[in-house]
């Protein structure tokens, strides 16, 4: 098991997060269309590029409020974000600062705006963070050691753990709590040692939300047969897609009809553009104000009557109802739709993001 020196480990949590300084405004997109559509109040949960350097994460409010929760010293890309069962606190974890040593997660007070990071776990490579039921840290990690092995077990601190199925990949896999600033160890299974290992911990299907877990909001994109009516009549009206990308159409299903978009092939599929639905006259047209890059990636997520189609640094709401654009948004990476407390129970780590 490798070490990570007390110097390094001292200057990781030097870099603990800043109060936010003001972040440059999310400002609506310079796209010449109607004025927007009102809709019911609706709260964004955005990522944001810091000056000079750093990611803010911010609330975003329908009526144009905003506010700047935790600014820390990483990149947005990748950027991974859990909320305790109250809604009253929240986890940032970095993955890329594995690469560093054990990386790092900051926990995040949202009501006073206060944060402190924390180096995760040293025994092991960890694959998620979450909340359990009572708002405790939860950090699952695989063992990246050397082990001992026995015939068909594992000697580990005094246990016997059984292999399974004399998986010749086999390792384990740890769950731990943060309990006053210190990891406790709280479980340890045997696994297959792929990169899904964490997910055979028990403590997994116990956590309300995780840094891995899908987006409830998230909707499913079934991909369209090659020459069914719909994708037929899709390459009619849109015979340049403005890029040579792999794929094929897909069909996203929500409160006010299809959606249709560009689908990538392969095991891990996702959505991009071009995005068409059906206007008021029955044709084929791209979203009110959508107006995003030719190679843009898109993400769709729906609450109740309002659609959120995001970019990379983009997001545009709609109302489902009118097919017409409530707000745009540009500068902003990772938009979802701020998770309700309701929402957050006990669902596995593991859930599906929709779009596969």
């Amino acid at each position: 098991m490798v070490r990570t020196s007390s110097l390094v480990s001292a200057l990781l949590l030097v870099s603990a997060c800043q109060k936010p300084p003001e972040a440059s405004p999310a400002v609506p997109a310079s796209v010449p269309m109607a004025a927007p559509v009102k809709v019911a109040p609706f709260s964004l949960s955005v990522l944001q590029d810091a000056a000079p350097s750093g990611c803010t994460w911010l609330r975003l409010e329908s009526d144009g409020r905003r506010r700047a929760l935790v600014t820390v010293d990483a990149a947005c890309d990748g950027l991974q974000l859990a909320w305790s069962p109250d809604g009253k606190h929240a986890a940032v974890r970095d993955p890329a600062g594995s690469a560093r040593g054990p990386g790092r997660v900051w926990t995040v007070d949202l009501t006073s705006g206060q944060g402190s990071a924390q180096l995760l776990p040293e025994e092991g490579l960890t694959g998620a963070v979450g909340f359990d039921s009572v708002g405790r840290l939860v950090a699952l990690t695989a063992h990246t050691g050397e082990l001992v092995r026995r015939d068909d077990v594992f000697l580990f601190e005094g246990r016997r753990i059984p292999i399974p199925e004399l998986d010749e990949g086999a390792g384990l896999a740890h769950a731990y709590r943060l309990d006053a600033g210190a990891w406790k160890r709280i479980e340890t299974v045997a696994t297959r040692g792929d990169a899904d290992a964490v997910f055979a911990l028990a403590t997994t299907e116990m956590l309300v939300s995780s840094t891995v877990a899908g987006d409830l909001d998230a909707l499913v994109a079934q991909g369209l047969d090659e020459g069914s009516q719909d994708a037929v009549r899709l390459d009619a009206v849109v015979p340049d897609r403005g890029h040579d990308v792999f794929g094929g159409w897909a069909r996203v299903e929500s409160r006010g009809g299809p959606l249709f978009a560009w689908q990538t092939a392969g095991e891990q599929t996702a959505l991009m553009m071009p995005v068409r639905w059906e206007a008021e006259d029955g044709h084929l047209g791209e979203p009110e104000g959508l107006a995003l890059p030719a190679r843009s990636p898109v993400r769709a997520m729906a609450r109740g009557d309002l659609l959120m189609l995001a970019g990379e640094t983009q997001a545009r709401v709609y109302d489902l109802g009118s097919r017409r654009l409530a707000a745009s948004f540009d500068g902003i990476r990772s938009a979802r739709f701020w998770p309700e407390p309701s929402s957050l129970v006990p669902h596995g780590a593991t859930a599906a993001t929709g779009q596969r």
